[in-house]
């Protein structure tokens, strides 16, 4: 019996022996579970992150974000974008190359460049993108928001020192801008000036005038000159000129000048056929059809018209005043003479003047007087009676 008890004891003792060894040994009965391994720390697989998540810009701006992949070694890693609206244009650039795949590296990561082109008819709203990265058996997205709105806060102030200047027709407007740049970045600006139906419009660095583009550090300012030059034909008032300057990032800034054209009215005075000879006779009055004329910007106020003539001769106007001539346009008058009745055939001078305001026009007429067509009747019957009678005085003593 105790035999047997002892025996017992050393088999539970075995036993136990064993179990302790098994435990004791390395991965114990834990590396005999259905358990899934530890998952990774975060970070170890490959990522994607851009600084500026969501960003609010123009339509027709260009969007420019950057882009860090990384990966716990090298490895290479396909690039794709989800969700690009219809009409957006999107390029993916590394190197300075447009590409569609890069190789993913430990922090800080290949650094890639994305370019988003909004349409100029994009709608105001919130446009939600995805950019993917593929790998050999892993994927990262990045979700992107763009804010399309009508009027955005790039960080770029434009300004004028006087937006406001006047002139005269075919005159030179010149405005000194001032550009400041206030986002974080160097921006590389250039021009676009626009300007009313016939005008010329340029703009260019104050520092160089044949330069197209300026470039300003971060928290600087440049000065910019534009010039505007307004037609001949430019009538009196206020046109409008837009000036912006674009940044390739989208970033713009713009402000609109103003060009005030003072008209200036202009008087000329000619005949309608343009000739300076006039003829009648000293018992007759003439007509002398005048053009009056306004080749300026502004209108002329009351029109008079003036003769200057020998004595005892009378000129007079139809209509004697004109109310107004617009610019560009004409108006006729009749100057109706009147000779002295006793004038004797010939050449005479007279001056027709028109007038408005400070403003005068003349012309000097040669008036050639004819001779009375009665006199000249009697004058030729009178001819005729001395050779009538010349005759009869031959015949009658020619006889003898």
């Amino acid at each position: 019996m105790s035999s047997s008890r002892r025996s017992s004891r050393v088999r539970l003792g075995a036993a136990v022996a064993a179990a302790l060894v098994v435990l004791a040994a390395p991965g114990g009965v834990s590396a005999q579970t259905d358990e899934p391994p530890e998952a990774p720390a975060d970070g170890d697989g490959l990522s994607m992150t851009t600084p500026f998540p969501t960003i609010e810009t123009r339509p027709g701006s260009i969007v420019q974000l950057d882009l860090d992949v990384l990966s716990p070694s090298p490895a290479p890693v396909e690039l794709a974008l989800d969700g690009l609206p219809d009409g957006w244009r999107s390029t993916l650039r590394g190197g300075g190359f447009v590409i569609r795949s890069v190789t993913a590296e430990p922090d800080p990561g290949a650094q890639v460049d994305l370019e988003l082109a909004v349409p100029v008819d994009a709608e105001p709203g919130a446009y939600p993108i995805d950019i993917v990265a593929t790998g050999a058996d892993e994927q990262a997205t990045v979700g992107l928001t763009v804010i399309v709105a009508d009027q955005v806060n790039s960080g770029i102030r434009l300004t004028a020192d006087f937006p406001t200047l006047s002139g005269e027709p075919g005159g030179t407007f010149t405005y000194t801008l001032t550009v400041a740049n206030d986002t974080p970045a160097e921006q590389t600006f250039t021009f676009d000036p626009t300007a009313p139906q016939g005008w010329s419009v340029s703009a260019s660095p104050s520092a160089e005038a044949r330069a197209q583009t300026v470039t300003i550090e971060a928290g600087d300012t440049a000065t910019i000159d534009v010039t505007a030059t307004a037609p001949p034909s430019a009538e009196q008032g206020t046109y409008p000129i837009d000036v912006a300057v674009l940044a390739p990032n989208g970033a713009t800034g713009s402000v609109t000048l103003e060009a005030e054209v003072v008209g200036t009215p202009n008087l000329s005075l000619t005949t309608a056929d343009e000739r300076l000879d006039v003829s009648g006779e000293a018992d007759a009055t003439t007509r002398v059809p005048l053009i009056v004329a306004n080749t300026g910007s502004a209108p002329l106020d009351v029109v008079r018209l003036a003769g200057t003539a020998p004595t005892d001769w009378d000129v007079s106007f139809d209509p004697q005043d004109l109310e107004a001539v617009q610019p560009g346009e004409t108006a006729q008058v009749t100057a109706i003479v009147q000779p002295a009745t006793d004038a004797v055939a010939g050449d005479y001078s007279l001056t027709v003047r028109a007038s408005s305001g400070s403003l005068s026009s003349n012309i000097d007429l040669r008036y050639t007087v004819e001779g009375s067509r009665t006199l000249g009747v009697v004058a030729i019957g009178v001819i005729v009676a001395a050779f009538v009678a010349l005759g009869a005085v031959f015949v009658k003593f020619g006889r003898r």
